[in-house]
Order: structure tokens, then sequence, then C-alpha cells
């Protein structure tokens, strides 16, 4: 009987969050730690008397997680999209602030890379369907949202090698500005192993385009990691995974200069520093 009470319990809370406000589903609340600054997160302890669950939050219009800590308090998860302009970010509800906190700007360096395959620059009208597929792809896997309970938060690094590019970089190829670097890439000799960083469900193993061997990986409560120019995928679509499994081989396929892996991590499908989620940050 008390487990299926647990469960009817744990249906209403989720049942009480909206679209955009999720319940966080860790055992420990202190997950992620605070790094208030676009392509970080922002974690913060509110009083559960400061505000109704049942009703709709805004955060500036971003989505947000809460994580209940105690029958007094609770913390808040707002991941920090790279282009967010405004330098404090406000908490409301019914149109009354209760809390606001500060965001501080992040230097992120140019990266200038020159690429001599022009249809990786400027891909033909014939490659077009194939890039807005496994865009569509791509988005649906990293906004994958899994109300599962997460007692293992702590990444470890996928790979061993060199930080040859970090997350936020405004990159630049061919002197043409592009997208900001959602990842981090690492560089390291082609067929060195990658090893899942944390536990999940494998939602795509595939060749893309742009990404050439990717996977991407679920790992529950919002939390969504990608592995991309493997040189040999390891796994298969719906595997599950365990921390420190051999998943793949580090690369060059897709568009690329050279061996490495570009590690993604999306926290309710926004691209957030991996480096956050690292054991060695706490």
């Amino acid at each position: 009987m008390r487990i299926k009470i647990s469960i009817i319990v744990f249906t209403l809370f989720l049942g009480s969050c909206t679209l955009d406000q999720k319940l966080f589903l860790f055992d420990n609340c202190k997950f992620p730690i605070n790094s208030p600054y676009p392509g970080g997160v922002l974690s913060i302890d509110i009083n559960n008397k400061d505000f109704d669950r049942n009703k709709e939050i805004n955060a500036e219009g971003l989505v947000s997680s809460i994580c209940k800590n105690s029958l007094y308090q609770s913390r808040m998860f707002i991941p920090i999209p790279l282009d967010f302009k405004s330098k404090k970010i406000e908490i409301k509800q019914d149109g009354a602030v209760f809390s606001s906190s500060k965001i501080f700007n992040k230097n992120y360096r140019e990266s200038r890379i020159t690429i001599s395959n022009n249809d990786f620059v400027s891909p033909g009208e014939d490659l077009q369907p194939r890039i807005k597929r496994e865009y569509g792809l791509s988005q649906v896997a990293k906004n994958t949202f899994t109300p599962i309970k997460l007692k293992d938060w702590a990444m470890t690094e996928p790979a061993k090698g060199l930080t040859s590019s970090e997350f936020g970089v405004r990159r630049f190829i061919n002197n043409q500005p592009r997208n900001r670097h959602s990842g981090m890439d690492i560089a390291a000799p082609e067929g060195t192993e990658v090893l899942a960083p944390l536990s999940g469900e494998v939602i795509i193993a595939s060749n893309f385009f742009y990404k050439g061997n990717v996977i991407y990986i679920n790992h529950g409560a919002g939390l969504v990691s990608s592995y991309s120019h493997l040189s040999k995928i390891e796994v298969k679509n719906g595997d599950k995974v365990k921390k420190g499994d051999l998943i793949g081989l580090i690369g060059q396929t897709g568009r690329v200069t050279g061996p490495h892996l570009h590690w993604e991590v999306y926290l309710m499908g926004i691209a957030i520093n991996p480096e956050i989620f690292l054991a060695t940050s706490i």
C-alpha cells in the first residue's frame, strides 16, 4: 500500500507543473551548481510559501524546473541560453516578483577555421532535405523529457584528450560567422574510446551530414547529451547504457578539420556548458 500511495503523490506533484515548469527529478537538489551566465544554469533557493506550485511561474520566458528540498524550501533551476541578453532574471507569479538574480557577462573567444570541402560550407539544394530532416531529429532529441528520478547526476569526461575548443566560442568558417559552439571539443587520436559519462538510453545512433556519426543519450529529467564525429558507433537506438560503458570511437566524420569528439549537454532543450556537469566541478 505504501508504494501505491507514493506513486499517486508523485503523479499529482508532476501533474501540477506547467509545460515550461517541470518537477526536477533528482535526489540531490544541489545539482547543478549555480552558474549565472549565458550558457550556464541559474540555481537558486526559493521559499515554498513565496509561490504556488499549481500556478504558472514566469522567468523572463525561460524554461525552469523545481526540486523540492523540504517542506519549507525548494530549489529552482533555469538553463540560460547563450544568446540571453538581460543582466538579471526576475522570477514572477501573478505579476509579482518573488526572486531576482543578477546574470553575469561571460566573454567567449572567437574561433576561425578553414574548410576546403564546399559542401560543408554552402551545401547544395540536393543536400537540403537531408540537413532539414536531421535538424528536426536533433531538435526532438535534445528536447526529450523523461520523468524519471536520477540518483546519479555527476558526469565523468567522455574521452581522454585535450580541449581543443570550449563551449560558447564565436565561430567563423571561411571568414563567415556561424552558430556559436554549442559543446566542448576534445581532441584525441582517431580510435580513442568514448565512454558514457552518465547512465541513460540511446535515442539516436546514426550518421548526420554535419555531425557525422552521432549519438544522443537521454539521461532523464530533461538532461540529454550528444557525441559527434565518431569513427565508429558501438551502440544502437534503444540501448540502455551505464556510466563508463563504451559507446563509440573518436573520429573525423562530418564537418571537421581533424579527429576530435564534439560533446554537447542539453538541459530542458537548452545547450549548457558541459563543464558544469562534471563531477570535478563540485
